[in-house]
């Protein structure tokens, strides 16, 4: 029977895990990817649709719902990830307040940039969206709604 150790220097490709990032890693590089998708110059996103081929055409007026989900939904992700990172260290009202003057952050730096814009109700689906990653982290939790610091 072969009850040797293998040394430290031995390569185990097959044994080694892969080393997932961290909630806050996580966080990061959510908010990151929002930032960039909500300030990325419009004639930006039509030169990456016209070279994949891919017709991209921004939401019209009669598409209002879907651009205020997809909103909605990337800031659910991102204040899910962002509460899960950050709750217990900077407490619910620190990293909720930091979300919303994200979300704000986003709908102004649009409103400077060729071929966006920001508003309100993008504001809102944003805030809307925050708060329900809050919901999310709390089911997910389970712990009680009232509780500054967890």
């Amino acid at each position: 029977m072969n009850s040797r150790k293998p040394d430290n220097d031995e390569k185990h490709t097959t044994d080694q895990k892969m080393i997932s990032p961290s909630p806050s890693q996580q966080a990061v590089i959510a908010l990151t990817l929002v930032l960039l998708m909500l300030v990325t110059p419009g004639p930006v996103i039509e030169a990456i649709s016209a070279w994949l081929a891919m017709p991209v055409v921004p939401p019209s007026e009669s598409e209002f719902p879907t651009d205020k989900m997809v909103h909605c939904l990337m800031f659910a992700a991102c204040s899910f990830l962002s509460f899960r990172a950050w709750a217990v260290r900077f407490g619910v009202m620190m990293v909720l307040l930091a979300l919303m003057m994200f979300a704000g952050l986003t709908e102004l730096l649009q409103m400077l940039i060729p071929g966006r814009s920001g508003n309100l109700l993008d504001y809102l689906a944003d805030a809307t969206g925050v708060l329900m990653g809050y919901w999310w982290y709390r089911r997910s939790t389970g712990r009680e709604w009232i509780n500054n610091k967890e």
